[in-house]
Formats: structure tokens, sequence, C-alpha cells
């Protein structure tokens, strides 16, 4: 398909661990791919689960220096109840901020990753901690779709973030999203599926309005395409995407 790398969840690091990196670099040489990063994070704004969550990412960190990646996706906790407090959020910048020092000495800048359902979604939550870590140790993870979806009284959500941080963006996720389709259904297990996310140019996000911040900026990172559940099979679905970027978007993959 013409695809360099991936991103995978930091359960990576517990499957393989330190001491079968060599059989995890063989599965990715093997297939022609690269890591690109590892979505970690967790409870940030827990202040009694500080120093678990710091010591978790500080070790997905090395095992993404190891592996020839270099960065760390922060994705937040869980969203409480009634959102979060003013607390929960200043524990969240303390807590990045330690973990993107860590993360520094092996290499890996650290990028914290505003999403639904999570305590860092809505616009003024995301400038509320953008505005208080340390740019040095935490930069951002922007995602079109989860900038959109996660401030719907904000229809150009995608682009005012976009233009706002696009010197802070050192990673992205490329993502579309269709408001018409339920958010949710119950899958295998009991567990819940997101179903709204659709392929690129099916949804309503303006992805070619931010990839032409990016350019205009110069942004030479990975851009990284994401579905959460597709109606095709998945090869079907990726090449959706993957003609997209290039055919609307005069992206190269």
């Amino acid at each position: 398909m013409g695809f360099e790398g991936f991103e995978a969840f930091a359960f990576v690091v517990d499957d393989f661990d330190f001491d079968r990196l060599e059989e995890f670099r063989s599965v990715l040489h093997a297939r022609r791919l690269r890591l690109v990063a590892l979505y970690g994070g967790g409870e940030m704004h827990d202040s009694s689960r500080f120093e678990t969550v710091v010591a978790q990412n500080t070790r997905i960190a090395r095992f993404l220096s190891l592996a020839g990646a270099d960065r760390l996706v922060l994705g937040p906790g869980r969203r409480p109840a009634k959102g979060p407090t003013r607390e929960h959020l200043l524990n969240m910048v303390h807590c990045a901020n330690e973990i993107g020092r860590r993360s520094l000495d092996h290499g890996v800048q650290s990028c914290i990753h505003p999403h639904v359902n999570t305590v860092l979604e809505k616009i003024g939550e995301i400038d509320f901690v953008l505005d208080r870590v340390d740019p040095r140790f935490v930069a951002l993870a922007a995602d079109t779709a989860h900038f959109r979806k996660g401030n719907p009284g904000h229809p150009t959500a995608e682009i005012d973030l976009f233009s706002r941080y696009v010197e802070r963006i050192k990673y992205v996720h490329l993502k579309d999203w269709d408001p018409d389709l339920p958010p949710e259904a119950v899958g295998e297990g009991g567990t819940s599926v997101i179903r709204d996310f659709v392929e690129l140019g099916r949804g309503k996000v303006d992805l070619s309005g931010c990839a032409e911040i990016l350019r205009t900026r110069g942004y030479s990172g990975w851009v990284t395409i994401e579905l959460d559940y597709t109606r095709r099979t998945p090869r079907e679905s990726v090449q959706m995407s993957k003609e997209y970027l290039e055919r609307q978007l005069g992206l190269t993959v």
C-alpha cells in the first residue's frame, strides 16, 4: 500500500519488553515498516498516580528510543462525569512536564493528545494546559477529528486549534468524522466501539485546511491516518484514505 510506518498502543512494550527487541525489529524489517510512535499517557490528572504514570511512560520512551522511534503520544485519562476541575488540569500539566523531561533523556518527544471523552477535550481545556506545560518538554499531538468532535459548538475547531498551535505541533493524527452517524455501539465482549469516525474525505472535518496550515508552516514530521471502525474491509478503508491523501491533499504516501 506504500505506508512506511505505524503507531501502536503501548502494550507493545509489555508484549515484547526489552529482552525481545531484536525479535520486534525483525518483525518490522520483514514487513518493511518503521515504528513511528507509541500511545501512552494515562491518568495524568490524578495526583495520587503521579509516580506510577511517570514511570510507565518513561519506560515506554526508553523502548521507543531503542526501537528507533522518537514520539510518545500522551493520551489523557478518562473524563470525569462533570468534566475536569482546575486541579485536574494542573495535575496533568505537572505530570506531562515530568514525563516530557524524562522522555527527552531518551531522545523522545512527548506530545499531549487532546481526545474526546478524556480530561483534555474542550478548547478551553486545551488552551489551559498548553498555556502551562513547558514547550521544551511537551509538544502537541494534533488530531483533526477529535478537535472537531470534542467541540461541536465550534464548527471550525480543528482549523482554529491548528492555526493557534501550529508551531507546537510535533505529531499529527489525520482523521475524519461524520456527525450524522451513530457515535458508539457495543462490540464484542461488551466493549464500546466508536463508529462515527470515517475514511478520509467521507466526513465533515476540514482536512485540506489543516494540511495547508501544516504545509505553510513547513511541517515535516509524521502524519498518521487513523480509523477506529470500518464498515468495509480494512484494506478498502486504507485504500480510500490513501487515495484521498494523494489526490485531494497532494501528499505522497
